[in-house]
């Protein structure tokens, strides 16, 4: 119950920091960095090691149920999922008040190539991997979880 109530903080400073940025915007490193601690949860709370999360992030594997969970647990708790759907205005609202500028076209651009999988009816753990499946095959830059 603690390791949950310590990654719900984490979680609530990011979003609120996410929400509250005016003048800061990162760079999809900045965010990667950020991330790290949630990755870290998500990997810990799918029970797998950061190998197999590095092997089906490459597409070396077929990732089994719960390591496409470990995609679901990232984007549940950054809000980009919810109720198993994809949430894509979120994702643009995010990038919108978070990214910088110059990356603003590309990755809503991203988001829009792939609203077909976001809108898919399937098991959010499979969804979550399908639709960053999606983002990484049409622009690897943008797949700033893994």
């Amino acid at each position: 119950m603690k390791e949950t109530g310590t990654i719900f903080f984490i979680s609530l400073v990011f979003m609120a920091n996410l929400q509250n940025i005016e003048s800061k915007r990162y760079t999809f490193e900045d965010i990667k960095v950020a991330l790290e601690p949630l990755k870290k949860h998500c990997i810990d709370r799918v029970g797998k090691d950061q190998k197999v999360i590095d092997d089906a992030n490459n597409f070396k594997i077929v990732p089994d149920w719960k390591t496409q969970c470990y995609y679901k647990c990232i984007m549940l708790n950054t809000k980009m999922m919810k109720n198993d759907k994809i949430v894509e205005k979120a994702l643009i609202n995010i990038a919108e008040h978070m990214l910088l500028e110059e990356y603003l076209p590309v990755v809503v651009k991203t988001i829009e190539q792939c609203h077909s999988t976001a809108t898919k009816s399937m098991e959010g753990c499979a969804l979550a991997y399908e639709y960053y499946k999606c983002l990484y095959d049409v622009n690897p830059t943008i797949a700033m979880y893994a």
